[in-house]
């Protein structure tokens, strides 16, 4: 008689374990893919918050005359973008995925950029325009990456497609560009340059 009760608890007891496996099992995949979610937008606002650093900072190398005084310009101008983008990216993936302008302007009502994107980039060397001014004259400072998602769910909603998992599904789904445009503009009027 014990014997056939303690089978009966064993019985029940494996019952209760194996529908906690399967609610495991159905619950899972979300809270994963939720984790994922996260993480991934919390490399995006990093990226944001380090590109507009950088921005700022090669900015200031040019509002102070140091750009323009130096050797290499543009040079001198990218390398500081890409030294203050390290922590998420190489040096060469910035050379190659950020794209910036920089450009002289009138007045600071006036400023606008023209839209320039990897595919338009005219140059090779990673910027649309380059003209870093005098002292004095108005100058906007445009740095643009396009942030590669990693959960395509994620890159569907915020990237103009479809909330689908599936990129490209049958029913004509549409699956997003699977980046967003992280971009940090800068505007500032040059300094007196010290003379040398």
């Amino acid at each position: 008689m014990r014997l056939v009760s303690r089978a009966r608890r064993f019985l029940r007891g494996m019952g209760d374990r194996g529908v906690t496996v399967v609610e495991f099992a159905m619950v899972a995949p979300m809270l994963l893919l939720l984790l994922l979610t996260v993480i991934d937008l919390g490399f995006m606002l990093t990226t944001q918050s380090l590109l507009d650093g950088a921005a700022r900072a090669a900015a200031r190398l040019i509002r102070t005359g140091q750009v323009q005084t130096s050797g290499s310009p543009i040079a001198t101008f990218q390398n500081l973008l890409c030294s203050d983008l390290s922590p998420v990216m190489s040096t060469s993936t910035c050379q190659s995925n950020v794209i910036f302008q920089v450009q002289v302007f009138t007045n600071f009502s006036g400023v606008s950029f023209t839209p320039c994107t990897q595919t338009t980039n005219p140059n090779a060397a990673g910027y649309c325009g380059f003209t870093a001014g005098i002292a004095g004259q108005i100058v906007g400072v445009q740095a643009t990456y396009n942030y590669p998602f990693m959960v395509p769910w994620i890159s569907g909603c915020l990237t103009g497609g479809s909330c689908w998992f599936a990129a490209g599904s049958a029913d004509g789904s549409n699956a997003g560009t699977g980046t967003v445009p992280l971009m940090s503009t800068v505007i500032f009027m040059n300094e007196p340059f010290p003379s040398s």
